[in-house]
């Protein structure tokens, strides 16, 4: 599933507390741990999500073939419980890649409890020409808005709506759509057809349909107002545009009928992607993380397609949210010269041909896949094979598509808020009939206060 599956707050979690204060308390200093034979070692923990191991290995191999400096490598699933415990004993990383947007909010407590260090010096000039224009503006990077950087995006993966292309395009049997009012034609007639038109994996997965929803139908000032919380979200039109059609969306007219009780973590989402691949479904929001993921169930002939979310009547562009994955060093990290070094190393030429290079291999299955990984470096995409994931990163650079990066901006801790569950969870209950629209908008502009309110 999305190792962020993205970009929001949620509840500051217990265990996620207690992370952060037993993390206050451990000392540091800004020479390396020694290793056994008495050269340097770096602890590196990071988490395994559907990108695999191997990349980390590979990794963590030339870092120490470069540098010379030992890297301590832990890789978990369950990477924020693993770190809660570790930290607990005394035992705190150099470097962690835990994304923001996770269920358990680890990173999003870093944030509000200020335990992650700040790197903006690792982007000197040099490094930041290599980047991709505007990686480094969003909230996903500056999540307090200030200017400083702490989070550094090393991959980043273009989103939208997910399709199957041997159904949906040109010659195919349905054509593909441009508008909303496309889109849900298309829906009219795919019901006739017996096929839904829309599923979506779980509910935060409208993260970046959200965003990229938000941009389009207000512009970029109105986006980034959004984003820090901005009072008139909401109540504008844009804001009840975006609300509206994400509701009748997600209605049971469009949306597949077993999506929400297959949304959760356990494996049902697979089966709603699957929906996808078998042409239950026509089209669903995620990354091309999917293609990984769903590769031992997806016939050898089956071809992805991606498109952005849908225009409304007379748009000149689309928008199209480009989600970012995160590494950061906690504040109190034993080695933090040596950790800006390895930051600054996943840049490299040498780690961007790992990335493309990845292949990740089914626990089940045992079938191995290519699931290239793009570092935002200039040239990097250049350098992807023909086929969905190169076409993907391509469509997000096209004339008409505007880039959109960023989270929500990060607060002081709330009590009792759940972001995920304010912003997103309502999709859900759209469906099944138990929230209307106009509900969740009246919860968006209580969240929104309760945010703004909070602000640095």
């Amino acid at each position: 599933m999305k190792n962020s599956l993205v970009r929001k707050l949620v509840s500051v979690s217990l265990v996620s507390a207690m992370a952060v204060t037993m993390l206050a308390g451990c000392g540091s200093d800004s020479s390396s741990d020694e290793s056994g034979d008495g050269g340097k070692t770096l602890k590196v923990a990071a988490f395994e999500g559907g990108n695999g191991a191997q990349i980390w290995k590979d990794i963590a191999a030339a870092y120490e073939e470069e540098t010379g400096v030992k890297v301590e490598l832990e890789l978990s699933s369950q990477l924020d419980q693993d770190l809660t415990k570790e930290i607990r004993n005394g035992d705190v990383p150099d470097v962690v890649y835990y994304n923001l947007g996770q269920e358990s909010g680890f990173t999003e407590t870093m944030l509000k409890e200020k335990a992650v260090a700040d790197i903006t010096d690792v982007f000197d000039d040099e490094l930041k020409d290599k980047l991709l224009d505007g990686i480094l503006e969003g909230t996903d990077a500056q999540p307090y808005g200030d200017g400083k950087i702490y989070l550094a995006p090393i991959f980043y993966t273009p989103t939208g709506f997910w399709y199957n292309k041997n159904l949906i395009g040109e010659g195919k049997e349905y054509a593909l759509p441009t508008t909303w009012d496309e889109f849900f034609a298309l829906g009219d007639q795919a019901k006739a057809d017996g096929r839904a038109l829309f599923t979506f994996p779980q509910s935060g997965y409208f993260d970046a349909t959200m965003y990229s929803m938000l941009e389009q139908a207000g512009g970029i000032d109105f986006y980034n107002d959004a984003l820090m919380y901005d009072e008139n979200t909401w109540t504008s039109d844009e804001g009840r545009k975006v609300l509206d059609t994400i509701g009748k969306l997600v209605s049971p007219e469009y949306t597949q009928e077993d999506t929400v009780s297959n949304a959760n973590a356990d494996g049902g989402f697979k089966i709603n992607q699957q929906n996808v691949i078998d042409g239950k479904a026509l089209f669903m929001p995620n990354g091309n993380w999917v293609i990984g993921e769903m590769a031992a169930s997806t016939p050898d002939d089956f071809e992805w397609g991606m498109i952005p979310a849908p225009k409304w009547e007379g748009d000149e562009t689309q928008a199209m949210y480009t989600f970012t994955e995160q590494m950061w060093i906690p504040a109190d990290a034993p080695n933090i010269d040596e950790a800006k070094n390895f930051v600054k190393f996943m840049y490299s030429d040498t780690v961007v041909d790992i990335l493309l290079n990845n292949k990740t291999v089914d626990k089940e299955s045992g079938k191995e896949s290519d699931a290239p990984i793009v570092a935002p470096v200039k040239g990097a995409v250049e350098k992807l094979p023909e086929g969905t994931t190169k076409d993907c990163y391509a469509a997000a650079t096209a004339d008409n598509i505007v880039a959109v990066t960023g989270t929500w901006a990060t607060t002081q801790p709330i009590e009792g808020l759940d972001m995920k569950k304010s912003v997103y969870g309502a999709v859900e209950s759209i469906n099944t009939g138990e929230m209307t629209v106009d509900e969740w908008q009246e919860q968006l502009i209580e969240t929104w206060e309760k945010c703004a309110a909070a602000l640095e």
